[in-house]
């Protein structure tokens, strides 16, 4: 079978995003699982190269339907245009490159030319500066192109541990504001459904976090225990809510599936405690896969050949190709269900039962 093609965008040209993509495809097993496409410069990655010292080979091809696998291929993005390489500054043309990157990836994403993408570490401010918008994240603007209508989760995973997020960058004052129980509800399904379909978890449990230290607010009693109870009801195994300090403390994140919490940095703040290194941003709720490495990108250390761990990364595009595959034997399996099951039972007496999903997102 052909191998899935995973798309890669370069990110931040003055930051670790080729170091961390040479060190990752340095080892030649990596390109047995997947069939890698970066979407950047040849230039500027045979300057990152370079100045690296890195043996890690490329090969430009004129589109991603030509890429080949065995090979780490790489679409030029940029023609014969020049950038401006200043490793460790937050410039504007790094913003507009990198901006040009995620773009072209997202085409071809879009017109199923790749199965998932990987996005490289980028900043902010610099695409804010480059194209003049509001510039909120790769996550955003991923939901505002390709989300037809619909709104992305984040999750942070690490191994067994996944932490998605109710809210997402908002000021502290506000974030009582938006926690609601229609929102709430919303971001439960999701995270219940993606469970299911991109990482294959049957039956998945979910643990809710309360909003406030001891979890007897009136946003506990007065939304979020009536959401919970309703979601119950419904087939969505969550529970809760809990207090932060007291869930993570006796170390019951090892007995759900994932956790839902309030705002960003209650739930960061612990999956950066326990992950270690190995963290990974997945974008639910998506008609596309897009994941990336839990990192920033690291002007302090950017082209010294100074990144001692590329895992993150790594992980990034392991979780990829788990959630490409996961997904379309989910979708599989659920074509024509009432005849496959009698094909498996081969007794067309059988009473069936089908799962009911719950509405996809």
């Amino acid at each position: 079978m052909e191998k899935i093609k995973i798309g890669i965008t370069q990110g931040d040209i003055n930051g670790i995003g080729y170091e961390l993509i040479f060190n990752t495809f340095e080892i030649e097993e990596t390109l047995s699982l997947c069939t890698p496409i970066i979407y950047g410069s040849p230039k500027v990655a045979t300057f990152h190269r370079k100045t690296l010292g890195c043996s890690t080979s490329f090969q430009v091809v004129e589109s991603a339907e030509m890429a080949k696998e065995g090979q780490l291929n790489m679409v030029n993005c940029f023609g014969e245009e020049e950038q401006k390489i200043e490793f460790g500054q937050a410039t504007e043309e790094a913003g507009k490159a990198a901006l040009i990157s995620l773009k072209s990836a997202l085409n071809d994403l879009k017109a199923g030319i790749i199965d998932a993408l990987v996005t490289s570490p980028l900043n902010n401010a610099t695409i804010k500066l480059a194209d003049g918008e509001s510039f909120k994240g790769q996550t955003h603007y991923i939901e505002d192109t390709l989300g037809e209508g619909k709104k992305a989760l984040k999750i942070f995973i690490s191994n067994n541990l996944r932490i998605a997020l109710a809210t997402d960058n908002i000021p502290v004052a506000e974030i009582a504001s938006h926690i609601n129980r229609e929102e709430l509800a919303e971001r439960l399904v999701t995270l219940h459904n993606t469970l299911k379909r991109d990482f294959f978890i049957d039956n998945p449990r979910i643990a809710v976090l309360a909003l406030n230290p001891h979890a007897d607010g009136k946003e506990e009693q007065d939304i979020i225990a009536p959401v919970i109870d309703e979601l119950f009801k419904r087939g969505v195994r969550c529970v809760g809510p809990y207090a932060a300090e007291s869930f993570f403390s006796a170390g019951n994140q090892n007995h759900f599936d994932a956790i839902l919490a309030m705002f960003y940095d209650q739930g960061v703040s612990a999956f950066k405690a326990l992950s270690l290194n190995e963290g990974v941003n997945y974008t639910a709720g998506m008609p596309v896969i897009r994941t990336a490495p839990a990192i920033g990108v690291c002007y302090n250390i950017a082209g010294k050949s100074m990144v001692e761990d590329e895992q993150p990364f790594r992980q990034a595009i392991y979780t990829a190709i788990d959630a490409a595959r996961n997904r379309a034997r989910f979708d599989k399996e659920r074509t024509n269900p009432l005849q496959k099951q009698y094909v498996a039972k081969r007794d067309d007496s059988d009473k069936l039962k089908l799962d009911q999903e719950t509405d996809e997102n």
